[in-house]
């Protein structure tokens, strides 16, 4: 299936827990206590209509390791743009930052740690608002260039200006010479939208990426690149976003790839095949779910995005490590202290209070604070005594009752 790079100015957050702990394992292959590892590189955006558990969700994907999803809300959101993607025949993808640490648990072994983001633009500006020429190849999304004399192009710049005051466009990039004041020659990459003149790159930069726009030339092919237009009424902005030539990947030049094909319309629903597949975590849940009744628990996705289980009481939480034990009434004891008890109380703390006052009086007259400390020391000790006396008279009543029902139970 033919990749479609997505836009990818913002972040989006990836849910990650212990549920796809084993294939981030995988991912990084060895993890060290305390040491954050950082992976970098392209993931796959899965919608999951056949989600058990959240219908409409959609997961991200390392090759073949579903290594988190998109909270409830981001998949609401991205959700009838990445199923157009993939109602056309294409997967979406987008570029993810996944980091993971191996931490100690309470009860002793490793626990992973991991968190994801996505560089992904918000919905309404994941697409282009025109096509790419069918002749080029668009270069790998990259840091913003700002196109320079695009004030001179205004006019038809604010014609393409979508009423949002912002919009992705697929840009056309052309290597020519420019001569200077002096005499001299010098490279210059335009810019140009829909094959219109709307500015030109630093000479710099121009310099950076003519080799790589007379390579694709060489092979009878054009060279786009994803943009960015911002602005009002009064003022307006051009960018463009391409990977510098050292960050360009060798698969590129051999392949020289178009990663924005056509699309389907713009609809309200696009069918998309069943994709959900669990992860070890989630595969442990159904398991287990399926020889035990379900317990009061968190739910599903909201463990997964953080949020209440009140605000979604009719999904549960797979694979949980730690069952919730439910205690009723009757399975406390209380003890409720009588009035002999709250007498001996009494008298224990003022024999403790007369100890005390003794103890400080043997500062300045020590045969009398001697006197007063042992006075409190002996009336606590009494107290005390005679509180644990129901203890022992409770144990021996039990134990006289057990001796009387051994020869019953002989005979």
């Amino acid at each position: 299936m033919v990749d479609y790079a997505l836009g990818d100015r913002g972040s989006v957050d990836v849910v990650t827990d212990d549920y796809y702990e084993a294939e981030t394992l995988q991912i990084f292959e060895e993890l060290h206590i305390d040491r954050e590892r950082i992976w970098y590189g392209e993931a796959r955006l899965v919608p999951e209509s056949d989600n058990p558990y959240e219908p409409n969700s959609i997961a991200v994907y390392i090759d073949e390791f579903k290594v988190g999803r998109m909270s409830v809300e981001d998949s609401a959101a991205y959700w009838d743009s990445i199923t157009r993607v993939v109602a056309s025949g294409y997967e979406p993808i987008a570029h993810l930052q996944l980091s993971a640490v191996a931490v100690r648990a309470e009860g002793g072994g490793m626990h992973v740690k991991s968190t994801g983001v996505l560089s992904l633009s918000a919905p309404g500006s994941l697409f282009p608002l025109n096509d790419a020429p069918t002749r080029a190849t668009l270069l790998p999304q990259g840091p913003s260039m700002k196109v320079l004399d695009e004030k001179e192009h205004s006019e038809y710049l604010h014609s393409i200006l979508p009423p949002s005051g912002e919009g992705r466009v697929i840009l056309t990039l052309e290597a020519n010479q420019l001569k200077t004041s002096d005499g001299r020659f010098v490279d210059s990459v335009e810019v140009r939208h829909d094959r219109k003149l709307v500015g030109r790159l630093s000479t710099q930069m121009s310099e950076q990426l003519t080799p790589v726009i007379r390579y694709a030339f060489e092979n009878d092919r054009l060279t786009s690149a994803w943009g960015t237009i911002r602005g009002n009424t009064l003022e307006l902005s051009l960018t463009v976003q391409a990977a510098r030539p050292a960050d360009i990947p060798q698969e590129w030049y051999e392949t020289l790839p178009n990663n924005v094909p056509a699309l389907l319309p713009a609809g309200e629903e696009y069918e998309v095949p069943a994709a959900f597949v669990p992860t070890e975590g989630e595969r442990h849940y159904l398991e287990s779910s399926a020889q035990q009744a379900p317990k009061k628990r968190r739910g599903f996705m909201s463990s997964l995005t953080g949020g209440s289980a009140a605000s979604e009481p009719t999904h549960y939480e797979p694979a949980a490590e730690k069952p919730i034990i439910e205690y009723s009434l009757e399975e406390e004891e209380y003890y409720e202290p009588n009035e002999r008890d709250r007498l001996l109380n009494l008298i224990k703390g003022a024999g403790l209070a007369v100890l005390v006052a003794g103890l400080i009086s043997m500062l300045w007259t020590p045969m009398l604070g001697i006197l007063i400390a042992i006075m409190g020391g002996a009336v606590a000790a009494v107290a005390f005594y005679f509180g644990r006396q129901p203890y022992y008279e409770a144990y021996d009543n039990e134990e006289a009752t057990e001796q009387e029902e051994k020869p019953e139970s002989k005979a």
